[in-house]
């Protein structure tokens, strides 16, 4: 299993150095329904630089215990991975987590001194869950023997998922990944609690989130001041064939689709991704006292461009690392 997990890193890392990528944000996801640090080793031997997100899940009979493990797995651990790589906690997601061991989790992240993230308003399985208690989330807990009185409690509010994580998101730094369903209230309280958001693109596209939701709200975020970072999730969302995980392909994708401006979009790639996994933007910089994590050189296509940024979202080639 090891060896397995260990293999399918690797791949990964490949895969987005392929895509010139230096530095990456990773779930290293629960093994077995247990939090591990498999993801995380293998991803650090491999020498890229980054964070690795400690997955856990927690919700109904023994949520606190598997929390607390998760806890102590990263407060035993964290110290093994400085530098370059670094140890974050990820509380899955609004339907697979209690909001006490969210709680429990984030205050630990912030005595660590650690970066965390959580999968938010993904899907409308995740939707029905949280507003209305039901659904295959609901029978999966039942059928594994996990449900409890205090979910009843907790869940089946009418909310939507940032609503029901609202005092968390006010209490905590933690990323939002997905972030598919926004209403305007939630995009007040994403404001109100300077929450970074991680989009990825072609994944929403993928999982059919603008038939559930509309269109994703990246652009509205960003001009009420949001960190919005592009993600790429993984390579089962990706083209048949694929040869590379690369935020520059979510960026040429968005900007085919809707047209954003293509600084924005390289700002969402780099300046705002390392924003949202808690990394200097020294890091992704290239400016007097600035410490690169690399360099990345990406062919342009024939044409005449005002700017760089114009003939990287134009283009189809694949980017090259030249320093990393």
């Amino acid at each position: 299993e090891s060896d397995q997990i260990a293999a399918s890193v690797h791949a990964g890392v490949r895969l987005s150095r392929a895509g010139g990528v230096v530095a990456v944000g990773d779930i290293a996801g629960a093994v077995r329904g247990s939090a591990s640090l498999l993801a995380a080793d293998a991803l650090r031997d491999t020498g890229m630089a980054g964070v690795s997100f400690v997955e856990f899940f927690a919700i109904g009979a023994g949520a606190a215990e598997r929390a607390q493990h998760a806890i102590e797995l990263v407060r035993d651990n964290h110290h093994r991975f400085t530098g370059r790589h670094r140890l974050g906690i990820q509380p899955h997601a609004t339907n697979t987590v209690s909001l006490a061991a969210y709680a429990h989790a984030l205050a630990a992240a912030h005595d660590l001194g650690l970066p965390a993230m959580t999968h938010l308003a993904e899907s409308p399985e995740e939707r029905r869950f949280v507003a209305e208690a039901q659904g295959p989330q609901r029978k999966l807990l039942e059928d594994l023997g996990l449900w409890t009185d205090d979910i009843a409690e907790e869940f089946g509010r009418g909310r939507s998922p940032i609503e029901h994580l609202a005092a968390t998101l006010a209490e905590s730094r933690i990323a939002a990944v997905h972030v598919n369903q926004c209403s305007d209230v939630d995009l007040e309280l994403l404001v109100q609690n300077q929450t970074p958001v991680v989009y990825c693109p072609r994944a929403s596209a993928y999982f059919g989130a603008e038939h559930h939701f509309g269109p994703h709200r990246y652009r509205d975020m960003l001009a009420a001041g949001l960190t919005v970072a592009v993600g790429t999730d993984s390579i089962v969302n990706l083209p048949a064939g694929t040869d590379r995980i690369s935020p520059l392909d979510e960026i040429r994708f968005l900007h085919a689709r809707d047209g954003t401006d293509p600084m924005t979009l390289l700002e969402m790639a780099t300046l705002h991704a390392a924003r949202a996994l808690g990394i200097d933007d020294r890091a992704v910089r290239i400016a007097p006292e600035a410490a690169p994590l690399g360099l990345v050189a990406v062919p342009a296509p024939p044409g005449d461009f005002s700017r760089p940024a114009d003939a990287i979202a134009r283009s189809d080639s694949a980017p090259r690392i030249v320093l990393e």
